[in-house]
């Protein structure tokens, strides 16, 4: 058994936007008062997740990362036949399904979801990733707003109103994320008929729209911050003003992740302290 090729399997240089999504909902609904174990329970189901949804992906993505010229997909290098890599993920999906079940069976029926929506996310016959606008909606969903959520379903915590508008935050956030993987993965999904949102737009309507969306994100934190703490808006105001001059100056992505990370740390303050 090649053990290097399923460890390659679930990309997990890939998790960290969305693991730092399912941490920030941690500390909101816990506000770090959770039990070890319970909190060692929860990152295992974090990790068997990512790793299900970058492991099925390379499954079903095999046409598109030979045309791409990926290396990091071992079904696609040949080192693991697509049958083992299903085995393999499903079995990820499995084993994170049975402890979720030492949660209850909210846990477990959240978890499944997730993992259920993820799977038609890649695989034939749904496979949304090909669907135009339902690849950006389900993406929004279980790489974002639900996955900000678990840990309030996984936890007990009642979800009020700013959770709300948080979570539409991290939806809208990871909806920009996917436009952004489908633009750098456009010449490759166009060839392999994989027909994105991107595809189905354009390259050029596609950077117009993502841009503008990026401008628009600091609107969708507002009220998250009017409605956590006073104490932290008027450093979100202040890393806000500094954003839309150097976003529209040097227009590189790189200077929105900075900003969102810092924007949402200033939410986790605002709720611990």
């Amino acid at each position: 058994m090649n053990f290097r090729a399923y460890i390659k399997m679930l990309r997990v240089r890939n998790w960290v936007g969305y693991f730092l999504i399912s941490v920030l909902g941690y500390a909101i609904f816990t506000k770090l008062n959770a039990g070890i174990s319970e909190t060692l329970l929860f990152y295992a189901l974090v990790c068997l997740y990512l790793g299900f949804v970058f492991s099925v992906n390379n499954c079903f993505d095999v046409k598109e990362d030979l045309l791409r010229g990926k290396k990091n997909n071992p079904v696609a290098t040949g080192e693991i036949k697509q049958k083992e890599g299903m085995a393999f993920s499903l079995l990820l999906a499995l084993l994170g399904m049975l402890l979720s079940l030492f949660r209850g069976l909210a846990t477990f029926c959240f978890f499944s979801v997730l993992a259920l929506l993820s799977f038609s996310y890649s695989s034939p016959p749904f496979r949304l990733k090909s669907r135009p606008f339902l690849d950006l909606l389900s993406h929004g969903l279980f790489f974002g707003a639900l996955l900000f959520l678990f840990p309030a379903v996984f936890f007990s915590t009642s979800i009020e109103i700013p959770h709300v508008f948080l979570a539409f935050s991290v939806f809208y956030f990871s909806v920009i994320l996917e436009l952004r993987n489908h633009m750098e993965d456009y010449e490759g999904d166009r060839k392999a008929g994989v027909r994105t949102a991107v595809c189905a737009l354009g390259i050029s309507t596609s950077e117009k729209i993502t841009y503008c969306l990026s401008l628009l994100f600091p609107l969708f934190l507002l009220p998250v911050f009017h409605a956590t703490s006073s104490a932290v808006l008027l450093p979100f105001l202040i890393t806000t003003s500094i954003f839309y001059p150097a976003f529209c100056t040097w227009k590189h992505y790189r200077i929105l992740d900075i900003y969102s990370n810092i924007s949402y740390l200033l939410i986790m303050l605002g709720v611990l302290l």
